[in-house]
């Protein structure tokens, strides 16, 4: 059964927008829209299942009536610790006989990632020219994105390239962040530290960043002190040792911080461990949050209350926005962000001591 229209009017209205702004928006190129504003448009349009035209004109994708088949190569860089695959895979699997697809899973190790350019190298159906475009799973290096993406459309799960035109599909990092810091505030805490910090991954850039402009929102202190940093292999391979971290955030703890977000859900467990190992109680004495809700390995620690990541969703989405990439391959490129939600578990507790 085919879905209903909609119009401009429906993307306006949820974005509390005129529709002159709305077509401005999606059209471009025009000087009084920022690109605030476009993104916010693009991003409301690709989630009531839009897609944009070459021509500017919009129309439902309608995956019923799509008949011609088609071949997607997803390429995941293989890491050391890789949860959302099977999700983002499980969404996309789910859209295939929908969208007449077949896909082809090909992991690559990040050691020699550059060999994917070279033909002998790669799965036949890129080699051979059948392959209609590619979904990226993990951060790869620039060139490599730029000389793919030169092949066969792409299309990046996450991870956005400075050098290469490709649509990205993400969550929404800030929005993340902000309802965990909203929940540690209606808990009464009002000195929030971040554990985390990480200038060599993009997630825990964007989650650092959201946590600064979440305490700025609610009017709290932001003071750099109370920010600990750990290292890529903390969050990208799961790390163990994490000893002088936990002893900074002992010393803050001192100083009257109270609670903590963590920059993923392995160091919000790595910082509940060791805190319990030196005998404080969680939530008792502190509480801590992290991001995903992921984590199968709890290390014997209270659950977690964390993000939940629509990662069945970002898979499907990846491949609608691949396919619509594949048929309008000039129309704008799109940064779509999906929504997060908070998932409370055992971690946080109101607190009776407050800072201001």
């Amino acid at each position: 059964m085919a879905k209903s229209k909609i119009n401009q009017r429906d993307i306006a209205d949820n974005l509390n927008l005129s529709v002159a702004t709305v077509s401005k928006a999606l059209r471009g190129g025009y000087s009084d829209i920022n690109t605030e504003t476009r993104d916010r448009v693009v991003n409301m349009a690709s989630q009531l299942g839009y897609a944009t035209h070459g021509s500017g004109r919009l129309q439902i994708i309608l995956d019923e009536e799509d008949t011609k088949s088609r071949t997607v190569g997803v390429l995941i860089l293989r890491k050391m610790h890789e949860w959302q695959h099977t999700n983002y895979f499980a969404g996309m699997t789910e859209k295939c006989s929908k969208m007449n697809v077949s896909l082809v899973l090909h992991y690559v190790s990040e050691d020699n990632c550059h060999l994917i350019l070279d033909k002998e190298h790669q799965p036949p159906a890129l080699r051979e020219g059948h392959m209609s475009g590619l979904i990226l799973v993990n951060h790869w290096p620039e060139e490599v994105v730029a000389r793919l993406n030169a092949q066969v459309p792409c299309v990046s799960i996450q991870h956005s390239y400075q050098h290469a035109r490709l649509d990205v599909i993400g969550v929404d990092e800030a929005q993340g962040i902000e309802q965990l810091t909203e929940h540690l505030y209606s808990k009464g805490h009002r000195s929030i530290g971040f554990l985390g910090s990480c200038g060599q991954v993009c997630y825990a850039r964007l989650r650092f960043s959201a946590y600064i402009s979440a305490l700025a929102k609610l009017g709290l202190k932001i003071d750099l002190s109370n920010v600990i940093d750990v290292s890529p292999a903390h969050l990208e391979d799961k790390e163990i040792a994490l000893s002088g971290q936990i002893e900074s955030v002992i010393r803050r703890m001192q100083q009257g911080v109270r609670a903590w977000i963590c920059a993923s859900d392995w160091v919000g467990y790595l910082l509940c461990r060791g805190l319990i190992d030196r005998g404080y109680s969680i939530p008792k004495d502190i509480s801590i949050v992290g991001f995903d809700d992921t984590e199968d390995n709890t290390l014997g620690c209270p659950k977690l209350t964390s993000i939940t990541v629509p990662a069945l969703r970002i898979g499907a989405e990846a491949l609608r926005r691949l396919l619509n990439r594949v048929k309008h391959p000039t129309s704008p490129r799109l940064k779509v962000l999906l929504p997060c939600k908070l998932f409370e578990a055992q971690t946080t507790s109101s607190s009776s001591f407050r800072t201001v």
